[in-house]
């Protein structure tokens, strides 16, 4: 078969790996080019059917026209034979409906088959292929999402089932059950998932005698090889370190200070779970931990939410002082990406690029798909009056995007998500990154705060819910 582009080794190995196997997994690392490889996959099958088979593609909505453009760059399959479909619920449908007219790749989001008429088209259609990108979105077997996708992947009409992730793995073995559920209709790991936790895991706390017992499951250390040996029969993991000429990425932190009213308001608000707005007063409550640790991070990147709902910067925030000197330092000659949690920060941080007269573009939630692209196609142009900048909150910039031409990026805040906290990472140092001598990562931190604890627990994949439990900050 003839290849538009010509495949890395690692791709041509997946390759002829897929010709034994009716479905497969790709756990690539982020940034190894799985969706290529995917693609050349998918060309295989449609060669040796003499056709190209109806095929659905489950993926983040940020990525749909990534997909499409991968698509159109390392095939030959029409453009009128892909359908990218987003929007609104009544426009999807109708999208979607056009589509199974005939044989085609369909793309759609995950968060679209919560749609009864949507999901109930894809049920009754007859597709052959289902890939599912980033496909530890299925982990949790009690999720509508996985269930949905579960009926779809075992219709009777289908051949072949993909699953793909740089991270299938992101709390506990655990996470597997489900995606190969999917996978293979239970050929790997069984159907009943309480059968396999009891084949691979025990409780730690079985034998507790408190008056009140909570399971923690743990996975049986000698049973590691047997897992393994079951996972990679149908599987293939790849890491950049193995199959790309990377630049170094080189992580630092940068330590900023809290103003007197940021330090007054984040000791209240640990110590006493309530503080009050300066010259107001309106009250800031987090009556959970969980909501008190949102808060805390809200506090040390610069801002406080009210009672009712409305955040408000704080006079003086030398966080955002010393991303002013960054920004300074680093636009000149590099494009930075500033990576962020919270609307208000990107609030705060378009202003101050707004007064140093640098242009940059945005990547958030709000935005709907071609929005999107457009934004990240203006950041990764080559020309000099392309914006320096791209302000992007992890979840809605950090899966699926490319955004090689940046070699400096900026954590401003963060999540508590660990997936989140690899898929950003990879959105610089990945295939295409070769343009830059090195990749920096500079992590804005208080010490003594819950920005240091959580970057601890990131640093070390430890669950954010350690934490949150004894929350020594």
């Amino acid at each position: 078969m003839q290849y538009k582009i010509q495949p890395y080794d690692h791709q041509l190995k997946a390759i002829e790996m897929s010709k034994q196997l009716k479905d497969m997994a790709l756990f690539w690392e982020m940034g190894t080019g799985k969706t290529k490889g995917m693609i050349e996959i998918l060309r295989h099958k449609y060669t040796e059917a003499g056709k190209l088979l109806p095929t659905l593609i489950l993926a983040p909505v940020v990525t749909l026209e990534n997909w499409k453009r991968e698509f159109l760059t390392h095939s030959t399959i029409p453009e009128s034979k892909i359908f990218v479909c987003s929007g609104t619920g009544v426009k999807r449908h109708r999208q979607l409906r056009d589509a199974l007219v005939s044989d085609s790749i369909i793309i759609i989001n995950y968060e679209a088959l919560v749609t009864m008429k949507v999901f109930e088209l894809l049920m009754y259609s007859k597709l052959e292929i289902i890939v599912m990108d980033e496909s530890h979105y299925l982990k949790n077997h009690k999720s509508k999402r996985a269930k949905r996708v579960q009926t779809l992947a075992s219709s009777p009409y289908m051949q072949h089932r993909y699953l793909l992730t740089g991270t299938p793995i992101l709390n506990s073995p655990m996470d597997m059950f489900q995606q190969y559920r999917i996978l293979d209709g239970g050929e790997t790991f069984g159907k009943n998932f309480y059968a396999f936790r009891g084949t691979y895991f025990y409780d730690k706390n079985a034998n507790w005698k408190g008056q009140a017992s909570f399971a923690n499951w743990q996975p049986i250390s000698s049973k590691f090889p047997e897992l393994s040996e079951k996972i990679y029969r149908k599987a293939s993991r790849v890491t950049k370190a193995e199959c790309l000429d990377l630049p170094p990425l080189i992580k630092q932190t940068e330590y900023v200070a809290m103003s007197k009213d940021q330090a007054k308001a984040y000791k209240e608000m640990k110590d006493n779970y309530l503080t009050f707005v300066k010259d107001t007063d309106k009250a800031v409550l987090a009556q959970l931990a969980v909501t008190k640790l949102l808060r805390l991070q809200q506090i040390v990147s610069g801002f406080m939410v009210t009672e009712e709902g409305e955040a408000l910067a704080f006079d003086s925030v030398p966080r955002l002082d010393r991303l002013r000197e960054l920004v300074e330092e680093i636009t000149p000659n590099h494009k930075l990406i500033i990576w962020c949690s919270f609307k208000k920060n990107y609030e705060m941080i378009a202003t101050l690029l707004e007064e140093l007269d640098i242009r940059y573009v945005m990547l958030t939630g709000e935005q709907n798909t071609k929005q999107k692209q457009e934004a990240i196609d203006e950041f990764q142009s080559e020309e000099s009056n392309s914006p320096r900048v791209v302000i992007a909150n992890r979840r809605s910039g950090g899966i699926g995007v490319n955004l090689t031409r940046a070699s400096y990026s900026i954590v401003y805040s963060r999540d508590f998500n660990l997936g989140d906290e690899l898929q950003s990472e990879a959105r610089n140092h990945r295939g295409g990154s070769e343009i830059h001598d090195k990749i920096v990562q500079l992590n804005l931190c208080v010490a003594d705060t819950v920005d240091e604890a959580v970057l601890e627990a990131l640093n070390n994949k430890q669950k954010i819910s350690d934490i949150i439990v004894d929350l020594k900050i």
